[in-house]
């Protein structure tokens, strides 16, 4: 397939609504300056997305904290890339507890995209969900083009400096349990309740035996996230 820009970063919110003007003003600053490429997918982590409760909840509850950084992006992508006429379509958003993944993608690139899958899984205490990760695979692919795989996972490791073992327990939690299931693809135009959970069961049937694991099958993986490590 053809050359496909990705940019990812990874923000903890805090618990809090994120200031739109102040997260789309640092958005892009990781590109060049003199020539900014216009990324064809952009991952966002999101560590601590709302109150505990609304994280557990999700929903509805979760949709303005969701939407703050969908207008972000938006001006972030206008005001970079001015003249460029670049858009990005209605962010794929998926969550699992207090950690969420949103995946944008260029008008032209959404188009391309032939399958979606999600799995979400939380570590820690009682496996909770106040910590844990969320991921979302995708396959890209269009006319006469093979599809290509990639994987992005939302990850939030356990806190305090001197915890790396439960870090690192963590983390295996996260590579043995997170199994993905398909959804319905990108321009799926059948309706959807407005309360359907984010992290939904499959909405169509799939001939696949074996589980969609973080390793199998081989995908481009990226992992980003508040992962707590100190260097």
């Amino acid at each position: 397939m053809a050359d496909l820009n990705v940019y990812l970063t990874t923000f903890n919110c805090g618990r809090k609504p994120v200031n739109i003007d102040y997260f789309s003003h640092f958005l892009f600053d990781g590109l060049s300056k003199s020539n900014p490429l216009p990324p064809d997918l952009l991952v966002l982590s999101l560590q601590e997305i709302a109150p505990i409760a609304y994280g557990f909840l999700g929903g509805t509850l979760l949709t303005p904290y969701f939407a703050r950084f969908t207008q972000a992006v938006a001006d972030a992508a206008r005001n970079t890339f001015s003249g460029q006429n670049v858009f990005y379509h209605e962010p794929i958003v998926r969550n699992a507890g207090m950690t969420a993944i949103m995946v944008f993608a260029r008008e032209e690139v959404w188009h391309r995209i032939q399958g979606v899958e999600s799995a979400g899984v939380g570590v820690g205490l009682w496996e909770m969900g106040n910590k844990g990760a969320v991921g979302v695979r995708l396959s890209v692919g269009g006319s006469g083009e093979d599809e290509t795989p990639f994987t992005f996972v939302a990850a939030h490791l356990a806190p305090m400096e001197p915890e790396w073992e439960q870090r690192n327990q963590d983390w295996k939690s996260i590579c043995e349990n997170l199994v993905f299931e398909p959804e319905s693809p990108p321009n799926d135009t059948n309706p959807h309740p407005e309360t359907e959970p984010l992290l939904s069961k499959p909405s169509f049937s799939t001939d696949q035996t074996s589980p969609s694991t973080l390793f199998h099958p081989p995908t481009h993986l990226f992992v980003l996230g508040d992962l707590n490590y100190r260097a």
